[in-house]
């Protein structure tokens, strides 16, 4: 069979199948042709737009964060037709902004010690940066520390020292010693107080580790002075 034979025959049975299948095949190149242009608007239009919208309505929070005014950041200010930090992450939460909006929120929550609220905002905010990502980590140990949740908070505090080796890595990992041993979890303790021994022994915290690293293998019995 040459090469014309065979396109001859490829043409017959791709005219079968599309007289067989028609309606499904324009079906689907409708939606793949929808999907396209509705992704379109959706990068090109729709979320610039919501940048802008989410950007104009948080800007007045700024000046209430930094001046400590919680309750305006959470309740916004009906009066003067100011939206609350907590209102424009919810409406804008796929945003930049709205992302913004919600770290701002969860420390206004975790400032007035609502710290399960102050969780569920965590999770909607993101990290542009290590150090970020790293504090808010942090947070999320803090808020599980302070709801008795010890050994996830010392979870947290591990996950916070190990997105980059900076200045507050052994600060982190010596909270999640001290909450895993009060969960009395000594091995974990005892894993995290020698990291900061091996890697950031002339750190703030680091000067006087050898002690916790001691008591922790005393606890299992692996100290033999």
């Amino acid at each position: 069979m040459d090469n014309l034979d065979a396109l001859a025959q490829f043409k017959e049975k791709f005219s079968a199948f599309y007289t067989a299948n028609k309606k499904s095949i324009v079906i689907v190149s409708a939606v793949v042709v929808a999907g396209i242009a509705g992704g379109y608007y959706w990068a090109m239009e729709y979320i610039p737009a919501q940048e802008t919208k989410a950007a104009k309505a948080l800007a007045p929070m700024h000046y209430y964060f930094k001046n400590d005014s919680m309750e305006i950041v959470l309740n916004g200010n009906k009066s003067l037709k100011i939206k609350s930090a907590k209102s424009v992450a919810d409406e804008f939460g796929s945003t930049t902004k709205g992302k913004e909006a919600a770290l701002m929120t969860s420390i206004a929550y975790m400032r007035t010690k609502k710290y399960e609220e102050a969780l569920t905002y965590l999770d909607k905010s993101e990290a542009n940066d290590e150090i970020l990502a790293g504090a808010i980590l942090n947070m999320k140990a803090v808020c599980y520390s302070n709801i008795g949740e010890t050994e996830k908070a010392a979870s947290y505090f591990a996950k916070a020292g190990d997105v980059a080796e900076n200045e507050f890595s052994a600060e982190y990992y010596k909270r999640a010693g001290i909450h895993y041993e009060t969960a009395e979890n000594y091995e974990k303790a005892l894993k995290y107080y020698q990291i900061i021994a091996d890697k950031y022994p002339t750190s703030g915290v680091g000067t006087d580790i050898n002690k916790y690293v001691y008591k922790m293998k005393a606890k299992l019995g692996e100290y033999n002075p």
